[in-house]
């Protein structure tokens, strides 16, 4: 990259630049949307019956689900106090009713049911981010994985 490539980064803009000015770097720029901290969940086994094909709503399968949520945890950890957090168990189980619940054709359509559910829920968590994992997707050929990441916020 040359500096009269418009792909070029710019070095006089971003996050170093503005600490270089005395400013604070956006919350986007941290890499943290918000600007707050993150609660996460990950690697949440279920078993349930979505999918666009017969079979899969028929047998079922395996799913994984990964939960961020993002929420200023500072009055909580000040004050050493559960009720002033996001409870694990209760993400957990928000996850679970959502997954196990009525079956969709789509992951996408389970994604922003977990995500939708979960801001309904608690009001102090400002965005989230779900991804879903279909390890026994019908897919054609060999594979790690396939999934579904959505963010959503307020």
């Amino acid at each position: 990259m040359t500096a009269d490539d418009p792909m070029s980064p710019d070095p006089l803009s971003g996050p170093l630049a503005l600490a270089a000015a005395g400013e604070e770097p956006s919350a986007g720029a941290r890499g943290r949307p918000g600007g707050t901290d993150r609660l996460f969940l990950r690697a949440l086994p279920f078993y349930a019956r979505h999918g666009v094909y017969e079979s899969e709503r028929e047998l079922g399968q395996r799913f994984v689900v990964d939960v961020d949520c993002w929420l200023d945890t500072r009055p909580a950890a000040w004050a050493d106090d559960a009720e002033l957090t996001v409870s694990y168990q209760q993400i957990y189980e928000h996850v679970a009713a959502v997954v196990t619940d009525d079956p969709v054709h789509l992951i996408e359509t389970l994604a922003e049911r977990i995500a939708t559910r979960l801001l309904d829920h608690f009001a102090t968590v400002e965005q989230v981010r779900v991804v879903v994992h279909k390890p026994g997707a019908p897919v054609t050929g060999v594979f790690g994985d396939v999934g579904i990441e959505i963010i959503r916020g307020r």
